[in-house]
């Protein structure tokens, strides 16, 4: 059985969050990032308790990049200490003060969110995006695949990139 899931944004703030996220010196780490020695001083992932020791990430080597959280809402992981973190919801939803902080929760929570990292790169073309497309397949066979679609009514064949692969 294969299982699809479609949320859709605007693509003018999506290019806000992407140069939110590319004027950042650092960024916030994803999960995998852990385990990714190019991310550690001197190219080596240092354990602490035979675990990656992640207070040991140098934030300024982890690229820029879009998270998509609960397939609800794409974020900057661009740390910027003089903003809040920057956010935008599916479908052009409008989140409410309390939406905020019960994503904010939803961030720092014990129960983890379901967050999908997309670089900035793979926006490439979105100035002439119509909408940003992003469509989770889950086929039990294959496991989850991620897609981002630019969506643009002038392109007969619409430009879809493969952005998370889990096997």
């Amino acid at each position: 059985m294969i299982n699809t899931i479609s949320v859709e944004f605007e693509p003018a703030d999506v290019q806000q969050l992407l140069q939110h996220a590319e004027a950042a010196t650092e960024h916030l780490p994803c999960m995998g990032d852990q385990f990714v020695a190019k991310y550690y001083a001197g190219g080596k992932v240092i354990t602490k308790n035979d675990w990656p020791d992640v207070s040991q990430l140098e934030l300024s080597r982890i690229p820029p990049a879009l998270f998509l959280v609960n397939d609800s809402f794409l974020m900057s992981n661009g740390i910027a200490t003089e903003q809040a973190i920057a956010c935008v919801y599916k479908n052009g939803h409008i989140p409410s003060e309390q939406q905020n902080e019960s994503d904010a929760f939803a961030l720092g929570s014990e129960e983890l969110p379901t967050v999908t990292r997309i670089l900035t790169k793979d926006f490439a073309g979105i100035e002439t995006a119509q909408k940003v497309r992003i469509t989770f397949l889950h086929d039990q066979r294959k496991g989850p695949v991620v897609t981002l679609e630019l969506v643009d009514p002038a392109n007969e064949t619409p430009d879809v990139r493969v952005v998370s692969r889990h096997q």
